[in-house]
């Protein structure tokens, strides 16, 4: 064979190993690249999700369950993946009026909007508290204060939107039953609270005494101070207790006695008082 064309067939050959060890060099680049964005996101997504960013922590997670990424990432992924799913709390809207149910309402956490409009489908929330408000063309925005736990599913949260209200005079004629019935509220509220003040003064004085008449038995006239402590922070509850109790049954009284039906609505503004699955939710404003 020729010698030029035995040095174009080195060439060739050389040309070629260079060409594969070049492309092996780049898959090499590419995989390591990857995996580490993949670790990069495995590690995000724990961090996320013990922080409470449940959402943000499945964004990470749906990155580094991908197939391109190392079994054991992809793995782990996947299954943490739907953990933080079952645990991001969802909730469904709803809100009405005087006229009935609304739908053309905006839902909104601070700047942040939620939905404009309500339609029965859950929404998804990270756990936490959030002031959630209802705002809708012609009437009175509402805020809710909320308190979302993980794995909280389509919790229902109920707006009742009112109109403005109108600044005008006290009103003629017979009395309206609705508005009687709620200057109750006022007297009902400090009642229960009286109520509780006397039940925590009867726990605790009870618990002490049992406490102190313990101390008398083992330790007296040993006792450490802090067996001694404990004794006195029971009783000193129960005094709190007990004056909590009167101070709230005095006020319960002063409100239900005074006036009549019509000075009552004259001095307090209405009552409103919300009740759901979760809870009592109870607003006043008026003057004393």
């Amino acid at each position: 064979m020729p010698l030029t064309a035995r040095s174009a067939l080195l060439l060739f050959a050389v040309s070629e190993l260079f060409s594969v060890r070049t492309v092996r060099a780049e898959r090499g680049s590419a995989k390591s690249g990857t995996g580490s964005a993949c670790a990069h996101a495995y590690e995000q997504a724990q961090e996320l999700r013990q922080s409470g960013k449940l959402q943000a922590a499945r964004v990470q997670l749906e990155s580094c369950a991908q197939d391109v990424c190392p079994e054991f990432i992809r793995t782990d992924c996947l299954n943490w993946d739907g953990e933080v799913r079952a645990e991001i709390p969802t909730v469904v809207f709803a809100a009405r009026s005087a006229e009935g149910d609304l739908s053309d309402v905006q839902v909104s956490v601070g700047p942040r909007v939620l939905t404009t409009h309500i339609d029965g489908e859950a929404v998804e929330l990270d756990p936490g508290e959030y002031d959630i408000t209802f705002t809708a063309t012609g009437l009175k925005p509402l805020t809710q204060h909320v308190l979302l736990a993980r794995g909280e599913r389509n919790r229902l949260l109920r707006a009742e939107l009112r109109p403005p209200a109108a600044n005008t005079g006290p009103s003629e004629g017979p009395i309206s039953l609705a508005g009687a019935s709620r200057s109750w509220a006022l007297p009902a509220v400090f009642g229960g609270l009286g109520a509780i003040g006397l039940a925590g003064f009867g726990v605790f004085g009870v618990w002490g005494h049992g406490a102190e008449s313990n101390l008398k038995d083992t330790c007296s006239p040993r006792c450490s101070h802090a067996q001694i402590s404990s004794v006195r922070t029971k009783y000193m509850v129960a005094d709190i207790s007990l004056a909590v109790g009167i101070a709230s049954l005095g006020l319960a009284t002063y409100f239900a006695v005074r006036g009549g039906p019509e000075q009552r609505a004259q001095l307090s503004s209405p009552v409103d008082v919300q009740a759901n699955a979760h809870g009592l939710c109870a607003s006043y404003q008026g003057a004393f």
